[in-house]
């Protein structure tokens, strides 16, 4: 009968846990200049150090931190970090299945190989809790013909993860991705208009 109980609280946990996991958006695929003509705007002024100090201020007010600016070659980088769930559905299932198993094996050895359940567990663990997500953005700023500023925004996100639920291993990236996404890049650009307005440009 425990035997049983315990088998369907796995199942349970197994479902829920592939219930939660994060699945990645299938979005249509865009060209090399499509990319470029999002992450691309034009303005109206020469004054490319002030479009630069505009550019700076907008990602500051939106949680990005400066890590570096050359003004002479008109390059900014700047990041940002925060908490994300994110699963990968593949592990969650294999550790899910192999701690059921040790469970059960536990079972029928009265306990006495219950330290095959500390792996599984621990990686389990590392996958259902919130990773650490760092976007770094690259900013180029650069005259374009007599009167205009071009501006180029680039967006990259990393997943860090501890190796497999080892917390003595120093995080890495469990997955890197270009943003791409057309509203990401259109709100940057709506608030770097309304600070190039108050830069007075």
């Amino acid at each position: 009968m425990m035997k049983r109980l315990f088998t369907i609280f796995l199942a349970l946990v197994i479902f829920g846990l592939s219930g939660n996991s994060v699945y990645a958006r299938k979005v249509k695929a865009l060209s090399q200049l499509e990319r470029r003509e999002v992450e691309t705007r034009f303005y109206d002024t020469a004054d490319t150090m002030k479009v630069m100090k505009a550019a700076a201020n907008t990602l500051q007010d939106s949680g990005f931190v400066i890590q570096e600016i050359e003004p002479e070659l008109g390059y900014m980088r700047a990041q940002k970090t925060f908490k994300k769930r994110f699963m990968n559905k593949g592990r969650v299932v294999g550790q899910s299945f192999l701690l059921a198993l040790y469970t059960t094996y536990t079972v029928f050895t009265y306990g006495s190989t219950a330290y095959y359940m500390v792996d599984p567990s621990r990686k389990l663990a590392n996958e259902i809790q919130e990773k650490t997500v760092v976007v770094d953005s690259n900013v180029n700023v650069e005259k374009f013909g007599k009167n205009k500023t071009k501006v180029r925004f680039v967006l990259v996100e990393k997943v860090l993860q501890n190796a497999d639920g080892y917390s003595y291993v120093k995080s890495a990236p469990a997955r890197i991705i270009r943003i791409y996404k057309p509203e990401v890049y259109q709100e940057f650009f709506a608030q770097l208009d309304k600070s190039i307005f108050y830069e007075g440009i």
